[in-house]
């Protein structure tokens, strides 16, 4: 491969994903925050993220895959603690869950 056609294959992708948001900015206009639409596609969303967590948590891959449940499960449970203790605060409950991550895997 040519380093242009590589070049020209970045700028073909750009402007197809600078069209794309460009696109949704401005069909964004005409959709209310409030309407059924809007939340069926927050919901989806959540669902979406949700499942995704609870895999990686549950069913790891990888290196996180030699951690114990234990540890994984305890970790998430002190996250979200720390998240609803503190007015839901994600930077603090991120930085302590992984601090009793990192303490959990090495002293259990």
């Amino acid at each position: 491969m040519s380093s242009q056609f590589i070049y020209l294959s970045i700028l073909a992708a750009s402007l197809g994903t600078y069209f794309c948001r460009a696109f949704g900015v401005y069909s964004a206009r005409n959709i209310s925050t409030d309407s059924p639409v809007f939340h069926w596609i927050k919901c989806v969303s959540i669902g979406v993220i949700s499942a995704v967590i609870a895999r990686i948590i549950l069913f790891p891959e990888g290196i996180l895959g030699e951690a114990t449940s234990f540890s994984r499960i305890s970790c998430t449970i002190i996250a979200l603690v720390i998240y609803f203790s503190f007015k839901k605060n994600v930077l603090l409950a991120v930085i302590v869950s992984a601090i009793s991550f990192a303490l959990v895997n090495h002293y259990i």
